[in-house]
């Protein structure tokens, strides 16, 4: 840098010499006045001034340590303000989810849940089933009912030490022993191939003259001891007759386990394992 303006003096001074020179030699003081006042030290100040900058622009090496120490501790600041914003939100996601299973053992004080999250789904899986982050390590066994805030979303099916998979409501594995809120008319939710690609079940096995009506809210019977009482499985969107001529109910579930991200197995519950009737009058206590 200090060649290079030495270098701009130099061809700065030598223009002058050359003006000078033909001022002199010119002897017309008209021409000398002009030339000394507009071209001679307007290129004095220029040449002051980008030296002047040039210089003032070069920082010392102290300088140019502290800049680069800075930007430094400003980065890493940076750093540490992110990890905290995701800290934040991933912790208020994980109380907002907590909030709402919390509501579900208001409701039910009988039971023992553990809450979990979706952590994958298996694309070869043609009725949505999905895997939870939780396991036998946690105290989960196959047969568990899961379900969300919404309502029953299906049962586990296979466990691991950390991880187990959910079958849903929509898969033809699924079976539940339902009731119609309304009427008490009971019959058993079960998955259809054909109806799952519409997220909707069956129920199945009621009566020929059953009351049922588009609107009505099935819930769980009960029954059979898989699945605690009255939790909501979905509405009846319409009225069917099955191959051999018999009546079912198509259910839209409230739960759509297409997006289901987190949910609640139910470890324990009072009447787990027993065989026992459903009674609509003890059901619509609860």
């Amino acid at each position: 840098m200090k060649s290079s303006r030495n270098g701009f003096k130099v061809l700065l001074t030598t223009v002058c010499i050359i003006l000078v020179l033909a001022l002199i030699t010119s002897g017309n003081k008209a021409v000398n006045g002009f030339l000394t006042g507009y071209v001679l030290t307007p290129l004095q100040r220029v040449a002051a001034d980008v030296t002047g900058n040039a210089e003032g622009s070069v920082k010392s090496p102290g300088d140019a340590k502290e800049l680069d120490e800075e930007n430094k501790r400003l980065k890493e600041e940076n750093r540490r303000l992110n990890d905290m914003l995701v800290e934040y939100y991933e912790t208020k996601r994980e109380n907002e989810e907590l909030y709402k299973f919390y509501d579900i053992k208001k409701k039910n004080k009988d039971f023992t849940l553990v809450p979990s999250k979706v952590i994958s789904r298996d694309p070869n899986e043609n009725f949505y089933g999905f895997i939870l982050d939780k396991g036998s390590d946690d105290g989960i066994s196959v047969g568990d009912p899961v379900m969300t805030e919404n309502g029953l979303a299906g049962y586990v099916s296979e466990v691991s030490f950390k991880t187990c998979k959910v079958t849903p409501l929509l898969s033809p594995d699924a079976s539940v022993s339902a009731v119609d809120k309304r009427t008490g008319d009971e019959g058993v939710i079960a998955g259809d191939a054909e109806y799952s690609e519409q997220g909707t079940v069956l129920i199945k096995n009621i009566s020929t003259d059953n009351t049922i009506k588009v609107g009505d809210i099935i819930v769980t019977s009960g029954y059979g001891g898989m699945y605690p009482r009255n939790i909501k499985i979905g509405t009846v969107s319409s009225l069917a007759y099955d191959y051999a001529g018999m009546p079912v109910a198509v259910v839209r579930p409230f739960e759509d386990v297409t997006k289901t991200t987190s949910a609640v197995i139910v470890v324990d519950f009072s009447g787990k394992g027993e065989i026992n009737e459903y009674s609509g009058e003890e059901s619509s206590k609860n």
